[in-house]
């Protein structure tokens, strides 16, 4: 802050009428240590030549100085993620907090969180002697009233070129019921500057499409958003990727590489199919996650700042439990579980909205003048059927029904795996349970209807009017 420092003949020099200097020179006494802070990510030297004069003017007094690697000294998102985890960290004692030095964005990030952490804090400002009414320095506290009902607050800062691009991005994935309470989380996990997220589901449900979701509503949407594979890569090649090399460290390393954890650096790497990742990698990515640091092959370990969500379709406490996966990195991963149902367990609602959504994407991206029809046979495939694939498998379905470029999709335009799937004796559907059953109760009986009723608890004509509605054969 420019009230810190003066203009001498000598160049830039510390106020000693200034904020900082002045707590310690008039009101330390009342407090246990000062926590200063910077703006800026690695050493700044009025920074350090400010914390270095309060200590030696003041070498009883304890100084802790912290740099907060801010991008944008005005964005409230960012203060606020950045800030928020250093009162987490003090939550037991009593804080106070500063509002004369930094910037409007600061003290107004400040305020709110005082409001809504449910912390024990305390605002406060200092006054010069000539701007005080007592003639000499001044502390005033405030003391403010919490907000009833609210425990915590969001920070949306956009702006409308921002909103747009985002609403854009939005319409290329449909968020249906059961996935907004997963992106609720999401969103408010995505404000904290901390914390490792865990996404577990199926293949093809959007696991990626939801790491990059956090990515985007959080203070790093600024840098990068890396995904890597982890079962794309033997164990050398996947060490030298996510960590980087140094020339001449094995053959074949020609030059320096910079690693995908070093690329990320400010930002959010993926780490997708991390189940399948051997023991030797998961010491190391456990070593990043303990010391915040990476060790390049032949090079020398350098801090990283990188958020890590990773995503897998096992089971990762089995894998642990079975001593194929580390509890300790488990535990360090999962922070927060993030978990995606399949596209089957949504349910035939969210299939039908899914497949109109589909539709209309695909319509648009083909340029046909009205969207594909289906067959009343077509029709209840597309809901008997269980897709394994999830998502990707619908999309990518209904992308060729596109490129059939026909009005009226039949049963034969499925793939034959899906043909021969359709009853599904699996399918959890109770009209698809029930006539399964039945079919199983008369093959027993030998198509017998009457010793078929009896054991199924139904009357005969019950019986013959199921029979009729589900298309049974009576051979």
């Amino acid at each position: 802050p420019f009230s810190d420092f003066i203009q001498s003949e000598k160049g830039k020099t510390v106020n000693l009428n200034g904020p900082n200097y002045e707590v310690h020179k008039y009101f330390f006494d009342n407090y246990e240590k000062h926590i200063l802070l910077c703006s800026e990510r690695t050493e700044n030297t009025a920074f350090e030549f400010l914390g270095n004069t309060i200590l030696n003017s003041f070498p009883k007094n304890k100084l802790e100085m912290r740099y907060l690697a801010l991008n944008d000294i005005s964005d409230f998102f960012e203060i606020k993620s950045k800030v928020e985890p250093i009162l987490i960290e003090h939550r037991e004692f009593q804080i106070h907090l500063f509002f004369t030095p930094g910037t409007s964005a600061m003290s107004i990030v400040w305020f709110l969180m005082h409001q809504h952490s449910g912390l024990n804090s305390v605002l406060f400002q200092t006054f010069k002697a000539e701007d005080s009414s007592l003639g000499k320095p001044e502390c005033k506290y405030f003391k403010l009233e919490k907000a009833d009902g609210l425990s915590s607050f969001l920070i949306r800062q956009e702006s409308e070129e921002s909103n747009i691009k985002d609403t854009k991005k939005e319409e290329n994935y449909f968020i249906s019921n059961s996935l907004k309470t997963v992106y609720d989380m999401a969103y408010t996990v995505a404000q904290a500057d901390r914390g490792n997220i865990l996404i577990l589901g199926d293949s093809g449900t959007g696991k990626e499409h939801l790491a990059s979701f956090i990515h985007h509503k959080s203070a790093r949407k600024k840098a990068a958003f890396i995904t890597v594979n982890c079962a794309a890569f033997a164990d050398t090649l996947l060490e030298s990727r996510l960590f980087g090399h140094r020339k001449g460290s094995f053959t074949g390393a020609l030059d320096n590489h910079k690693g995908y954890f070093e690329e990320a650096d400010r930002g959010t790497i993926f780490l997708d199919e991390i189940g399948d990742i051997s023991p030797y990698m998961q010491q190391l990515l456990l070593r990043v996650l303990q010391n915040q640091e990476i060790a390049p092959i032949g090079g020398k370990p350098k801090k990283v700042d990188v958020r890590i969500v990773t995503a897998t379709n096992k089971d990762l406490v089995k894998l642990c439990r079975d001593g194929n996966f580390r509890w300790d990195l488990y535990y360090r991963l999962a922070t927060i579980e993030l978990e995606i149902p399949s596209l089957f367990e949504r349910g035939s609602k969210e299939i039908q909205e899914l497949i109109a959504f589909f539709q209309k994407k695909k319509q648009q991206m083909f340029g046909r003048p009205k969207a594909v029809e289906f067959s009343e046979d077509a029709a209840k495939l597309m809901f008997y059927y269980t897709w394994p694939g999830n998502v990707r498998e619908m999309e990518n379905l209904i992308e060729r029904f596109y490129l059939l470029n026909k009005p009226i999709i039949d049963i034969s335009d499925f793939p034959g795996r899906m043909r021969q799937s359709y009853p599904r004796e699996d399918s959890y559907l109770l009209e698809d349970v029930e006539r399964n059953h039945i079919e199983k109760v008369l093959s027993l009986n030998g198509g017998n209807l009457s010793k078929t009723a009896k054991l199924l608890g139904i009357a005969l004509n019950t019986l013959k009017k199921k029979l009729s509605q589900k298309d049974i054969e009576n051979n």
